[in-house]
């Protein structure tokens, strides 16, 4: 008892919990988190769902851009059998003339590939753009559609092979006048010569909006100093390059011609293709 006559209040001793007391409440706080949901099957298919939109267009863009490049190798060809059934007339002429009328025939089938080519090319034009403006149709069925395609017999019996054909095999036209024998006479002496490296093209390409040729190694080469077409008196801008499949076969087929007297022994004409040979150099 304490002199004063007050007895001390006792101390209440402070009480140290142990560890696993505080990991107790922790646990029950954890509790009380929401855990967060596992994905359903549902969800995965949502997320698939937006990720093949996603890719979509992307695959379908590269599908029609390996479409369109294939539009060349076709036009190649169907020029080519064009070409043939062209130098075939003037021979068949002495021979038969049926023979003429099945090359003309051949000739009327081409000129339909061409257009039937052109036309669908069109149309994958027009996918195109749909493409690169946003995520794409929702549907693609008719889009590619062709077998509404048709070209009235009168319509292709104007067509530039068919007066081509004609003029070889020496038929005459009712509707032919000065303005188409001066496109066949500047058709048939087309420069070959590249007008950058001045030499004889190789791998060609057409400048589409102004129509001028050039060799693949040459336009490159100039497109890294101008953007000009670099034909004297163009004002154009060289930007949609493509093959010139046209070009292509022109060359070729010169290329077969200058090689059969090789075989006769023509000292002119192997001197000739010599320099055909030499690498292109550019001449700016």
């Amino acid at each position: 008892m304490a002199r004063d006559g007050k007895r001390k209040a006792p101390v209440k001793a402070e009480s140290h919990g142990s560890p696993d007391d505080g990991d107790d409440a922790s646990g029950e706080d954890d509790e009380d988190v929401e855990q967060p949901r596992a994905p359903t099957i549902e969800d995965w298919k949502r997320q698939i769902e937006v990720e093949v939109q996603q890719a979509i267009p992307g695959a379908l863009r590269m599908c029609v851009s390996n479409a369109k490049k294939q539009k060349h190798d076709l036009m190649k060809h169907t020029i080519e059998g064009v070409t043939a059934a062209r130098n075939l007339a003037p021979l068949a002429k002495e021979h038969s003339m049926p023979l003429v009328d099945r090359l003309k025939q051949l000739t009327k089938e081409y000129a339909l590939i061409n257009g039937h080519i052109g036309a669908f090319d069109s149309k994958l034009t027009d996918l195109e753009r749909t493409l690169q403006a946003g995520p794409g149709p929702q549907s693609f069925n008719g889009l590619l559609d062709m077998s509404a395609f048709h070209v009235a017999d009168d319509v292709l019996s104007k067509h530039e092979y068919i007066k081509q054909f004609d003029a070889a095999a020496g038929i005459e036209r009712e509707d032919e006048d000065d303005e188409d024998v001066m496109v066949q006479e500047s058709n048939s002496v087309r420069s070959m010569s590249c007008p950058i490296t001045q030499m004889l093209m190789t791998e060609p390409m057409r400048n589409l909006d102004c129509g001028h040729t050039y060799s693949r190694v040459g336009i490159e080469s100039h497109l890294k100093h101008k953007q000009s077409c670099p034909v004297a008196g163009c004002r154009k801008r060289v930007g949609n390059l493509e093959r010139d499949v046209d070009m292509e076969v022109l060359i070729a087929n010169r290329s077969k011609a200058t090689a059969l007297p090789r075989h006769g022994g023509a000292t002119a004409v192997d001197t000739d293709d010599d320099d055909d040979d030499q690498e292109e150099h550019v001449v700016e």
